[in-house]
C-alpha cells in the first residue's frame, strides 16, 4: 500500500499480488487499475512518483514494474495551488464516471494492453488489463524496495545492501 505525499491518492495490492489499484481517498472511487501479471506474488512494495505520473511495484518474482497513470492532482502551478486551497483538494483522472472532473494531462507513455482488449465485454477481464510500461528484472535471492528519486528516476534497494 502506498499513498502519495498529501494524501489524496492510494494504491493498493490485491491478495493475489497480480493487480494494483489506484483510489480516491476523498470518496473511495477506483480511477484505475494495473496488471503485475498472472502468477500469484507477494508484493514487497509500491511506490507513487511525486507528480504521480508512474507507479513502481516490486514483488517475490524478481521484478520490479513501472506503471503509467492516468491520473494526477489538479492545481501543479502556483495560480492553481491559490485556487486549490481556497476550494480544497480535487483529483483529476481519465474514464472517470464519478462526479470528478474528468480533466486530464496527457502522460508521455501508455501502459501496454492486449490486442485483443476490444473485445473486453466478452472475453475475461484479463485481456483488457493494462500491463506495465517497463520491467526490470533482478536477482530473486532478497527483497527489494521501490522509490523515486529525481525526475524519471527509479530507486531499487535490497534489504541485503544491494542497490
Amino acid at each position: 500500500m502506498a499513498l502519495t505525499l498529501d494524501g489524496l491518492l492510494l494504491a493498493t495490492a490485491s491478495m493475489k499480488g497480480t493487480l494494483i489499484r489506484i483510489f480516491n481517498t476523498m470518496d473511495g472511487t477506483r480511477l484505475q487499475e494495473v496488471r503485475r501479471g498472472l502468477d500469484k506474488a507477494e508484493i514487497y512494495s509500491i511506490a507513487l512518483s511525486p507528480n504521480v505520473q508512474w507507479l513502481a511495484v516490486s514483488s517475490d518474482k524478481g521484478t520490479v514494474h513501472i506503471f503509467s497513470l492516468r491520473v494526477r492532482v489538479a492545481g501543479e502551478d502556483s495560480s492553481s495551488n491559490e485556487q486549490r486551497t481556497l476550494e480544497g483538494p480535487r483529483i483529476d483522472h481519465q474514464n472517470s464516471s464519478s462526479s470528478i472532473d474528468p480533466l486530464v494531462q496527457t502522460n508521455t507513455g501508455s501502459n501496454a494492453s492486449s490486442s485483443l482488449s476490444f473485445m473486453r465485454g466478452i472475453l475475461p477481464k484479463y485481456f483488457s488489463s493494462e500491463w506495465s510500461f517497463a520491467q526490470f528484472h533482478l536477482p530473486e535471492v532478497t527483497r527489494y524496495i521501490v522509490a523515486f528519486g529525481a525526475q524519471n528516476t527509479v530507486m531499487m534497494v535490497g534489504l541485503d545492501g544491494r542497490y
